[in-house]
């Protein structure tokens, strides 16, 4: 019994050593890997390089994956080029049986156990929270846990080995060991600490190469729970990324049971391991390289399938609903793409205050997509901005969540100009509807269609240049630019003044001039404020784009 709870106790060290790993590598390296994903991954070649450089050096695909599903669902990464990073995590994941196998098995490490254990503890605990050498110390910590764990659970299953008969293990088809694997893996929820317990097995003479194979491809298979389980109430993103890496994993865990002993074969003959642990890690990593072989071709076909799936086409998908903001740069760049759209929604719903035609504005890509999802909704003038203003508050929550992130000063100042340009935008959309009652009146007046018109046309000119500019991918426009901007808007605000005094003058009194300045006034402010949102998403693009040329450089 005593040994029993040795096993437990040395896997329960080994699996806490193990999230102190991912911790200690998560914090140390996390800024660094999201630059490495988003400006490495041009290719699904590329993707596979980097995600099981990335898993093998952080000790956790699912770090990896929680990023690419970010970047996916922001629109910073391509579906078929994150998909090479998924194909190759599952790869980068199988370093950790290489790294248990020789540091826990085949070197002597027993006599340095207690020295790491305690330079690292005591560094951890001294140690101020989330700062560089927190994070170092918790690396060394979580190693020499590591290594203390694997120790009990050798002693533990040598002493097993003594009463238990291997024959128990050796009387089964290889399905039944398979499905252990994917159960196992399954409860405990870590395919390594599966791993773990194989490699032990296999030391104390328990279970044969075969039998052990076999167990590593259920558990490959089983470790696909935990990202499904996580999808269930996720974005459409990351079911797409789950669904990625369950088919993945069920066509090469398949195809690995299927061709188990020819497989062992080339390990054991062809490339020449002699030691079974080797041979059983060796071969772990040899099924998932030839499925990454076989997937790969089909990258941009698996891709495409995938995007048909999860979909709702009477609905739009808010970027933030499938962004977690536990990544800045690609929650950045969602807030950014929610308030350019937040733009083009209130310059529509100003040129309807106003009962201009839009045949100029829609030609770009973006204003005409954000126009499409309004036109399929057949809003009213009030749901469309209650629409702007759900959206709003939509953004404004979702900066909440991620201002209780680690931001830097650079990325703390983009979003302060992204909720800048989301605030202008909205008071732009409020002083327009504010008069939307005195435009209809004035509507109604005879002989006001020249004053209307020239209105629409002085508004229409101010939205078609900002429109331009939204519709550019990087504007990098400076401030001389939304200075003659403001400008034009001043001028036209200055003639519509005298062209209102001199309609009231000519005997048009249904209207008090009061009212027309009043419009004028508003009609102004909602020019100025557009501008203002603008000038601000121009200015975090400008932030953005300087944060990228000093990672880079």
């Amino acid at each position: 019994m005593l040994q029993l709870w040795q096993l437990l106790a040395g896997l329960g060290v080994f699996m806490y050593a193990m999230r102190l790993l991912e911790q200690g590598l998560r914090g140390a390296s996390a800024p660094s890997l999201r630059r490495l994903l988003r400006h490495q991954t041009r290719s699904p070649t590329r993707g596979v390089v980097i995600g099981t450089l990335s898993t093998a050096f952080l000790q956790s695909s699912s770090l990896v994956s929680l990023i690419v599903v970010a970047f996916v669902g922001a629109g910073m990464l391509p579906l078929h080029n994150a998909l090479g990073v998924i194909f190759g995590a599952n790869l980068g994941t199988t370093i950790t049986g290489w790294l248990v196998t020789a540091l826990g098995f085949k070197l002597d490490l027993e006599d340095y156990t207690l020295a790491i254990i305690a330079l690292g503890s005591l560094g951890f605990v001294a140690s101020k929270r989330d700062s560089p050498s927190y994070h170092r110390f918790a690396i060394v910590f979580g190693l020499g846990l590591l290594l203390i764990g694997l120790m009990w659970m050798k002693s533990a299953m040598a002493f097993v080995s003594g009463w238990v008969d291997p024959g128990l293990f050796q009387d089964y088809p290889l399905v039944v060991y398979f499905l252990a694997g994917v159960l196992v893996t399954a409860l405990i929820q870590s395919s390594s600490a599966t791993m773990v317990i194989i490699l032990s097995a296999m030391y104390a003479g328990l279970i044969p190469l075969t039998t052990a194979a076999a167990l590593v491809v259920g558990s490959d298979l089983g470790t696909t729970s935990t990202v499904l389980l996580g999808a269930l109430r996720a974005s459409n993103s990351a079911r797409r990324v789950a669904l990625a890496h369950f088919t993945f994993n069920l066509t090469i865990d398949c195809l690995a049971l299927i061709l188990l002993l020819p497989l062992l074969a080339l390990v054991t003959r062809t490339i020449g391991i002699s030691d079974p642990m080797y041979q059983l890690v060796c071969f772990h990593s040899l099924f998932n390289l030839l499925g990454i072989i076989l997937f790969l071709p089909f990258t941009s076909g698996f891709a495409r399938w995938l995007e048909r799936r999860f979909q709702d086409p009477r609905t739009k998908t808010s970027r933030l609903a499938t962004t977690p903001p536990s990544v800045p740069e690609a929650a950045l760049r969602a807030i950014h793409d929610e308030a350019v759209d937040l733009c083009l929604k209130t310059i529509l719903l100003n040129i309807r205050a106003l009962k201009a035609s839009t045949p100029s504005l829609v030609q770009g890509s973006r204003i005409h997509t954000v126009n499409q999802y309004l036109s399929k909704r057949a809003l009213s003038y009030e749901d469309q901005y209650q629409d702007i203003k759900a959206s709003e508050t939509e953004i404004l929550q979702y900066s909440h969540r991620l201002a209780g992130t680690a931001l830097g000063p650079a990325e703390q100042a983009t979003l302060a100009e992204l909720l800048g340009a989301v605030r202008e935008a909205t008071y732009s959309a409020k002083s327009l509807k504010d008069v939307r009652g005195n435009l209809l009146d004035l509507r109604n007046q005879a002989d006001a269609e020249a004053l209307l018109t020239e209105i629409r046309n002085r508004s229409l000119k101010s939205y078609q240049t900002l429109v331009n500019i939204l519709e550019q991918a990087h504007p990098a426009l400076n401030d001389e630019h939304f200075s003659r901007i403001r400008a034009d808007i001043a001028e036209s605000h200055e003639r519509l003044h005298e062209q209102m005094n001199s309609y009231s003058r000519s005997g048009h009194n249904e209207l008090s001039l009061s009212t027309l300045f009043n419009i004028n006034r508003e009609l102004f402010v909602s020019n100025q404020s557009i501008t203002d949102a603008i000038l601000h998403l121009n200015t975090s693009q400008a932030l953005t784009a300087g944060r990228q040329e000093q990672a880079l450089a």
